[in-house]
């Protein structure tokens, strides 16, 4: 009971604060630089993030985000030393959220890059290999998004880190740069002049860009951006949170979470090209989105009864799972899942907050959600 009392204090708070929308937290670059190691359209704001991690886990505590995307809500725990685990199906993902809350050495990172400058001065692309992909995309060629040097020089570092999977933090730092400047409006950026979230039709004259230099300045950046001694490294896993969890997943304060919204944005559009760059082939986008949560609770929001299941069985006694969800005409996630909860919850409540205030970034088609919704499950 003295768990629900410390949160339940904290919660009313929250609610009528609301804090993230007040300076400095409604600042657009608020929180720590490395929340922007790598674009990504629909990621929770940083500090929706901490004020949750604040509201929900007691200090030393452990929380766990099965769907942590590029791990907003981990590295926030990992900055203000919680144990945090994530979870995500993405490869991308994975990748950039453990590079997030990972231990990681810059020595070992600029040793990776200098292994993958090697590697395209010493090898070639093929005449298949350019032709495959030169051919495909989802609203323009990849072609036309690079001058034709810089494409090879994408396609060698592609095959490299297929060929050579990053197996540490500081390796992860390099791809997640790498995947930040395949597009953008900005001159680190690869491409010609596209959008840094979601790769919309290029535009400008065909430039070479050099891919180690602007590689290296990113992953610079990165470091210099120093962590607070209160971090703490956490751990995140690569799979389908609907499976079974790993047993290190265990004697948790707090669950939070902010699934994929019903009628967002499909997710594998908006990140072709860093899907692409990660390992997906052509037809891969015609089979793999089938496989995410996003398209599966479209058909039935029965996929959440294995995370609902396995979170009372994690939780600690007190403990709690905390949903950020998305509402809009088509779908009341908070009530879906609030009917749904009450198999293996006793209580719940359910607040929404509008979003009309919201900045879109320059992005017009962002989905249809009218309030976010916060979801506690106890």
């Amino acid at each position: 009971m003295a768990q629900s009392y410390r949160w339940e204090s904290n919660w009313n708070c929250f609610k009528e604060d609301l804090p993230h929308q007040k300076f400095p937290f409604s600042k657009k670059n608020w929180g720590n630089n490395n929340h922007s190691l790598c674009s990504y359209q629909g990621k929770l704001k940083p500090a929706i993030g901490y004020h949750l991690v604040k509201t929900f886990v007691p200090a030393g505590g452990k929380l766990f985000d099965p769907f942590s995307g590029v791990g907003t809500i981990p590295f926030e725990g990992a900055l203000n030393g919680i144990v945090s685990y994530g979870m995500d199906i993405s490869k991308m993902c994975y990748y950039i959220s453990q590079a997030k809350i990972g231990e990681t050495d810059k020595a070992l990172a600029e040793q990776c890059i200098e292994r993958l400058d090697d590697y395209i001065r010493t090898h070639c692309v093929t005449i298949e290999e350019f032709a495959k992909y030169s051919r495909f995309g989802l609203n323009k060629r990849l072609i036309d998004y690079y001058e034709e040097t810089t494409f090879k020089e994408i396609l060698l570092a592609r095959r490299f880190f297929i060929d050579n999977k990053p197996v540490n933090a500081s390796e992860m730092v390099v791809i997640s740069s790498l995947l930040h400047i395949l597009h953008g409006n900005r001159p680190y950026a690869l491409s010609r002049k596209s959008h840094s979230i979601t790769p919309y039709a290029p535009s400008g004259e065909f430039e070479y860009r050099n891919l180690i230099c602007r590689l290296a300045a990113k992953v610079d950046k990165y470091f210099s951006q120093k962590l607070p001694e209160t971090f703490i490294s956490g751990q995140i896993y690569l799979q389908d949170s609907t499976l079974s969890w790993p047993d290190e997943i265990q004697d948790i304060d707090a669950i939070i979470t902010s699934p994929p919204f019903f009628d967002s944005t499909r997710f594998y559009s908006a990140n072709w090209i860093r899907l692409w760059f990660s390992g997906w082939e052509p037809n891969d986008f015609k089979i793999m989105p089938n496989q995410y949560v996003d398209e599966r609770q479209k058909k039935n929001f029965d996929v959440y009864v294995p995370i609902l299941e396995q979170a009372k069985e994690r939780l600690k006694d007190g403990g709690l799972i905390v949903f950020h969800l998305g509402k809009s005409k088509k779908c009341n996630m908070g009530l879906m899942l609030k009917e749904l909860g009450k198999r293996w919850f006793n209580h719940a409540e359910l607040f929404d907050e509008s979003v009309s205030h919201c900045d879109k970034f320059g992005i017009k088609d962002i989905g249809t959600v009218t309030d976010h919704q916060y979801l506690l499950l106890y």
